[in-house]
């Protein structure tokens, strides 16, 4: 890859006007066939999404100053996992997918949720394989933990993976 990719941390001001697109264009892509149909078709990118919540937890993969990648993290925000660290979301755009950038923020995350937690949970789609295998790449496992996520297009199967 010729381009150069950097990883930064996102500030009040940073544009998550983007960042939403990163999100929006993720999904369709990479979710196709993973997610009802009719969940896709009817995410907006203006209103699904409010990246701005997440600005001081919030890494960002830049080319040349144009967000392309997504990570965040922080405390758990599932009871059963209190004082555990949680990686919320990571995107990649697709054109930037398989060329080491999700790598990148994923362990840009884990870095930081280091400084304050000694173990992490993440949730993930059930039957979004290659996901999970990535996330086993880290040392995450499968847990026995399952989420079936009622939402208004249908039911989203989800485990829970974590790493002590």
């Amino acid at each position: 890859m010729d381009t150069l990719i950097t990883i930064s941390r996102t500030n009040k001001n940073s544009d998550f006007e983007a960042v939403k697109q990163v999100y929006y264009q993720t999904w369709c892509y990479s979710y196709h066939g993973l997610v009802p149909e009719s969940l896709l078709n009817n995410l907006d990118p203006n209103t699904t999404w409010n990246p701005k919540t997440r600005w001081n937890n919030t890494l960002v993969a830049l080319e040349n100053d144009k967000i392309v990648g997504v990570c965040t993290f922080g405390p758990a925000r599932r009871k059963k996992y209190s004082g555990f660290g949680e990686v919320y979301s990571l995107y990649v755009l697709p054109k930037f997918q398989h060329q080491g950038i999700g790598k990148r923020l994923f362990q840009a995350a884990l870095d930081n949720l280091e400084k304050d937690f000694a173990s992490f949970y993440l949730i993930v789609l059930k039957n979004n394989l290659s996901a999970r295998a990535f996330y086993e790449m880290y040392g995450f496992q499968a847990t026995t933990d399952y989420i079936a996520d009622q939402t208004a297009f249908g039911l989203l199967h989800e485990v829970v993976y974590t790493r002590e």
